[in-house]
């Protein structure tokens, strides 16, 4: 164990042994328990924080692990295992582009005797970590090169040598995305051949891989085999299989095996009534190939479809359209809006491109090019409705006069009906220019017809919170606007759990209204997100005193102490709510050291708050004559505070006895401040 200022034979250590071995006996809640009050009620050994946070991640409870190794890491920032056990966290709550600092980290640096590891154990394990959390955070290249170095340090580790084909496979199909198709197919053919080894069975996913790269590279047979085998695993049914028969009948067509592709085309027909009965030939079922990938909502793959379209065969208007569609839902509208200018360029005059090229446009927030779009569109005789439709968003978006672009709106609505862009618009500008009532209905009427159009939730909260702000009433007269709050933040956040400034905003409210043990709930899951953040575990500790959870606030309120020792105010929440965790001792020998160290500071005000703190402490414990003592004290110290006479004025009256002299004495300070 690492050197600690406790001793060896201290109750402290002992306690810490006994939580040892309950987590070694896989019971994680008493250990949390023993870990808790060791932390909270005593000097603790530094290496109960990684165990607490250790603990506290058996049992799943994520933010308070985190929190513990934070603590533990900047009580041992030379020490590896808490960067370790951090990094691991992260990759369990799925934040692995959080998980990597904190693995680099652990391989600059060596393990603790208190981490169980040694030291070629603890480096290989990091770097397999490292690779998975590179891995998922979309960095191939940096994971497949330190698994390499993981595999090679351990090389009987199955799961790590799993873990580097897998990146070899993401890092594969990157490979090929980017046009690289002769190293990428290297690392897909190497996985192939050794998955048995890792103990990883036949994959869909990298036989389809394999045939696309191996049909790039102009092995055609050996994409046939490999879409052959990718049907196979699959079962032959559903939408998977038809994607997998169109790139079949794509090959079979390229090779010239005609009649078995046509063969597999009927198969697709006998399930799928919209296919045509056609003269099929090598374009038109690569042409049905992507639009079956457009309908299936694999935009990657028609994406890429579209470009081997391109590179190798007639550049086609329709080609150019399907690609802007794949890349639109992909929200790479710059690109989407490029191709279909090419298509234009060629076919200026199909309106279908026009209609195409406005979606894009009004999505990508590019209103010079919707502007132009819809003029084209309306030259050509285009759908009325629809381009006045988009006109008037256009105008809501580029047009400073509000109150002209709400008539528009309004006129709109009532000429088309309602439609949730139209709806959504008129929403944001009243909420604009304040009307907030208006604002607030138009928002549940664009839900209504849309009911994850997130904007208008994001709308609808902020025109209730506008008008809780105000103070004005809810138009019906008969809706509570706190309650409707309340629920629209927590219907929010199910649908959307990923906002976490939304979480934010319903944290502080639930604060503010008073239901702190639901606020403590959204604050434990922002401390995943800031586990170091001193003000969030402050309020957190604010929550959780407020609902009884005393051992856990002094556990916060210990740290946060640690770091500003000076701040009166947490000594003062820390020492109550070890009283009130049964460690009121504890708490009255605290309180008795920081008044004797400020005392030698001179520090008045900070002595006086802390007696009389000292004498709440002894009234709550029946010791009266020491509470009074040190009333009396407080009230010497600082001349201008009435709380220790009011104090000493409330337990006079309990006991009996008079209370005048403490009541007029509070009462002078009180005008004394008001003058």
């Amino acid at each position: 164990m690492a050197t600690s200022v406790v001793k060896t034979d201290s109750p402290a250590l002992k306690k810490f042994k006994i939580a040892a071995e309950a987590g070694k006996v896989g019971n994680y809640r008493l250990a949390v328990k023993i870990l808790g009050e060791l932390i909270a009620e005593t000097d603790a050994p530094t290496e109960a924080w990684l165990l607490l946070g250790r603990s506290f991640h058996a049992i799943k409870d994520y933010s308070h692990a985190l929190a513990a190794f934070n603590d533990y890491i900047r009580q041992r920032p030379h020490l590896g295992e808490g960067y370790f056990f951090a990094g691991r966290t992260y990759l369990s709550v799925g934040m692995p582009y959080r998980a990597v600092p904190f693995l680099r980290k652990a391989l600059e640096k060596s393990p603790g005797k208190s981490s169980g590891f040694q030291t070629a154990e603890f480096k290989s394990k990091t770097k397999a970590l490292l690779g998975t959390a590179y891995l998922k955070s979309r960095h191939s290249q940096a994971a497949v090169d330190i698994l390499q170095e993981a595999v090679e340090e351990a090389p009987e580790d199955r799961r790590i040598y799993r873990a580097y084909l897998n990146s070899l496979l993401v890092r594969g199909i990157r490979l090929c995305g980017t046009g690289n198709y002769e190293l990428g197919i290297q690392m897909l053919r190497f996985v192939q051949e050794n998955r048995n080894e890792a103990g990883m069975g036949e994959s869909p996913l990298l036989r389809l891989e394999l045939g696309r790269a191996a049909r790039e590279t102009g092995n055609l047979q050996e994409a046939l085999e490999h879409f052959t085998a990718a049907l196979k695993i699959s079962g032959g049914k559903g939408t998977g299989d038809r994607r997998i028969r169109w790139s079949r009948a794509s090959i079979l067509m390229a090779l010239g095996k005609t009649k078995e592709a046509i063969k597999e085309i009927e198969i697709i027909r006998s399930s799928d009534t919209e296919v045509p009965n056609l003269p099929w030939n090598s374009e038109l079922v690569d042409l049905f190939m992507i639009k079956a990938f457009l309908e299936t909502g694999e935009w990657r793959r028609a994406a890429e479809s579209c470009r081997e379209w391109l590179k190798q065969r007639e550049d086609k208007p329709i080609i150019h359209v399907l690609f802007a569609e794949a890349l639109r839902n992909l929200r790479n509208f710059k690109i989407a809006h490029n191709h279909l200018q090419r298509a234009l360029e060629k076919e200026p005059k199909e309106l279908d491109f026009w209609y195409a090229d406005i979606l894009v446009s009004w999505e990508g927030k590019n209103y010079k090019a919707l502007k132009k779009a819809i003029k084209a569109a309306k030259a050509l005789g285009g759908d009325k409705d629809l381009l006045t439709r988009f006109d008037i968003l256009c105008q809501s978006r580029t047009s400073d006069d509000t109150q002209n672009i709400i008539t528009l709106l309004q006129d709109a609505i009532r000429s088309m009906g309602p439609e949730p862009e139209l709806m959504q618009a008129l929403a944001e500008a009243y909420l604009k220019v304040g009307l907030l009532e208006e604002a607030l209905s138009w928002f549940k009427k664009t839900i209504t017809l849309k009911e994850d159009h997130q904007s208008a939730w994001l709308g609808q909260i902020a025109a209730l919170e506008a008008i809780s702000a105000s103070g004005e009433a809810d138009a019906s007269g008969d809706t509570n606007v706190t309650e409707s709050l309340a629920t629209l933040y927590k219907s929010y956040l199910e649908k959307w759990p990923g906002n976490s400034s939304i979480r934010r905003d319903r944290a502080i409210f639930l604060v503010k209204t008073l239901e702190y043990a639901e606020a403590a709930s959204e604050l434990e899951k922002l401390l995943v997100l800031e586990p170091s953040n001193p003000s969030l575990r402050r309020v957190l500790a604010y929550t959780y005193r407020k609902t009884g959870r005393y051992r856990e606030a002094a556990v916060f309120l210990r740290a946060l102490l640690k770091e500003k020792p000076g701040d009166i105010n947490v000594l003062i929440e820390y020492s109550g709510c070890l009283e009130r965790a049964g460690a009121g001792d504890y708490a009255l020998e605290l309180l008795k050291k920081a008044r004797e160290l400020f005392r030698t500071r001179a520090a008045k005000r900070e002595t006086a708050n802390i007696s009389l703190a000292l004498g709440i402490l002894y009234y709550r414990q029946k010791r009266t004559e020491k509470a009074f003592d040190s009333f009396r004290e407080a009230a010497a110290i600082n001349t201008d505070d009435p709380r220790p006479y009011e104090w000493m004025a409330a337990i006079a009256k309990k006991y009996g006895e008079e209370s005048s002299h403490y009541e007029n004495e509070a009462k002078k300070r009180k005008n004394k401040a008001k003058a």
